[in-house]
């Protein structure tokens, strides 16, 4: 093994086995997390039709005819492109306005949207979606059933089943975090560019127009690449509704073929779909790659002279606020129509006339369900292990990725850094091949397996930017005076990136908890979570069940990650 220079010289003896050992454990664990299962997929996509990847040495092209002489294969893959495409562009121009708004201006209620904004991305897609199908499904959607008696016509107002609907929910869901993203392009934009043009006559629109639109163009570009990249990886929206409006993209072709309702799994031709969705996605991970290395030539913020101002409004403060508090409205919708169902024992329309028989009737019914309160349990073991086991790592990875400047170092850190061009459902399907004939498959630890997996990328790069920025002479001083590397690590190294940390573990710990992709090809009778519990409440059909669940999940997910947005909001005011 090549060996590992211990930064600023330093290299106590005790220090470099601990580090030649840590580095040893890394690369075999992270290789087994990573490389096995893809590896497995590539193997099953060419074996035999009906044998599975280790059975047989025999390779065969067979599922590779049959999905590239199929015209299923090329509807899939165009209706996966048009749908990113439109949810990503509808997504990331909603994001652009809202960021714009609270970055940049002087509109009342920034910090409350800021708080709105980072507490959406704790809320499950999942329950989102129950939320717009309980509001708008064509026969007893709320909105459409109000539709109908006031203008006593018959039809529907927004037709839930169509491409159109399930792009609008889809881009909905996108805003959250590309507002994340392009708040931060904004809050570190110098203004001074700006400036100089108002003070040369420019009008605002001739501004934004001529300069701030230009600065942001290389951002944005890189940020609707990535959302684009994440919408064609999503799975949630488009298995409960996009199947039922009959339009099909490939995450789901991948979930149908390895979980049929009826019959086999056919795992050798969902793989080979793996792989065609895993080529995809690498070539957008290329794509973004390229286009965040040429954004750093429109880098504007110039150090000392840097400071962040706010346009003042005017007469346009009403547009801006009903602009932003519209889509917020939106959002709060269908989790206000999820808590009127779990209000009620049964389906009942929101009246003034029902209020009278709301009760939490529902809720204990689900609190006292022996397989909801194990799927609890299961969660908390699921999130907390999960977010744990990722953060550990990827501490230790960054270090050795930031400090170590070896080949193996850089290896490390391409290996943790590719889950995040393979998509969720071709990783779990995945593990599924690797795992299925082991103790492992069927329980909770699987499940626990896969999140480490994907989720890992994300670990990487939060704590490598925060180690990148400390310089090494305290840890150089702990070492010189005794201490051993780990035990530096523990009591210099960590107690100075213990918030990237914590921000690290909770977004692993929230996207855990609202991911439904691994617990439902996972999915076994002692493993469920509250996601796959949802998911068959909602398909027995319990919708007041479902309905109480969901609002359960979404209120302890937001009790843990409010608090701290709330905190790091204030921070960025008094800023």
């Amino acid at each position: 093994m090549t060996d590992v220079p211990v930064q600023g010289g330093v290299k106590p003896a005790t220090g470099w086995n601990q580090q030649k050992i840590t580095l040893s454990i890394l690369l075999l664990v992270v290789g087994i997390l990573v490389l096995g299962p893809v590896l497995i997929l590539i193997r099953a996509s060419f074996a035999p039709a009906g044998t599975m990847p280790l059975e047989t040495w025999q390779f065969s092209l067979e599922h590779y005819r049959e999905l590239f002489n199929s015209p299923t294969t090329w509807k899939l893959v165009g209706n996966t492109m048009v749908y990113a495409l439109f949810s990503m562009a509808i997504g990331v121009s909603i994001a652009t306005g809202m960021a714009w708004c609270t970055e940049r201006t002087n509109m009342p209620g920034r910090s409350l949207v800021r708080i709105l904004m980072f507490s959406w991305m704790a809320v499950p897609a999942l329950v989102v979606g129950f939320g717009w199908i309980l509001l708008i499904n064509p026969g007893n959607g709320f909105l459409n059933v109000l539709y109908r008696e006031l203008f006593a016509v018959r039809g529907v107002l927004f037709p839930l089943y169509s491409f159109w609907a399930l792009t609008i929910i889809t881009a909905f869901a996108v805003v959250p975090t590309a507002y994340v993203m392009i708040s931060g392009l904004l809050r570190n934009m110098d203004p001074q560019l700006e400036q100089a043009a108002r003070v040369h006559g420019g009008r605002a629109w001739t501004v934004i127009r001529h300069i701030t639109l230009p600065l942001l163009v290389p951002g944005l570009f890189s940020i609707g690449i990535y959302m684009f990249m994440a919408v064609v990886q999503t799975f949630d929206l488009p298995l409960i509704i996009g199947l039922t409006a009959r339009f099909p993209v490939l995450s789901t072709r991948v979930y149908l073929l390895s979980s049929p309702d009826n019959g086999l799994p056919n795992y050798g031709f969902a793989a080979t779909f793996g792989v065609l969705l895993l080529v995809i996605a690498l070539g957008l991970m290329w794509a973004y790659m390229r286009s965040t290395r040429v954004g750093e030539k429109f880098r504007v913020v110039s150090g000392k002279a840097f400071r962040p101002r706010r346009i003042a409004l005017g007469g346009w403060k009403p547009v801006a606020i009903g602009f932003v508090f519209s889509y917020c409205l939106v959002m709060a919708l269908p989790l206000m129509m999820l808590l009127w169902v779990s209000l009620n024992t049964t389906f009942v329309m929101p009246s003034f006339d029902a209020l009278s028989g709301l009760s939490l009737d529902v809720y204990r019914r689900v609190i006292a369900n022996p397989v909801i309160m194990r799927a609890a349990i299961n969660t908390i073991v699921l999130v907390v292990t999960s977010a744990t086991v990722v953060m550990v790592l990827s501490t230790l990875i960054g270090w050795f990725t930031t400090r170590s400047g070896s080949r193996i170092g850089r290896a490390l850190d391409a290996l943790s850094f590719a889950p995040m061009a393979i998509p969720p459902i071709v990783l779990v399907l995945a593990i599924v091949l690797i795992y299925l004939r082991t103790p492992v498959y069927g329980t909770i630890w699987v499940i626990v397996i896969a999140h480490s997996t994907v989720f890992l990328a994300f670990g990487v790069r939060t704590m490598s930017s925060a180690l990148i920025q400390l310089h090494t002479e305290l840890q150089d001083a702990a070492l010189v005076s005794g201490a051993s590397w780990l035990t530096s690590l523990r009591t210099v190294v960590l107690p100075l990136v213990w918030p990237q940390f914590v921000n690290g573990w909770l977004w692993v710990f929230a996207h855990s908890a609202r991911d439904l992709t691994a617990p439902l090809m996972l999915l076994s009778t002692t493993n469920v979570v509250a996601a796959s519990a949802l998911w068959n409440m909602w398909q027995f059909p319990d919708l007041p069940g479902t309905a109480a669940l969901s609002i359960m999940l979404m209120l302890a997910l937001l009790a843990i990650v409010v608090p701290f947005q709330i905190y790091t909001a204030r921070r960025l005011e008094s800023r």
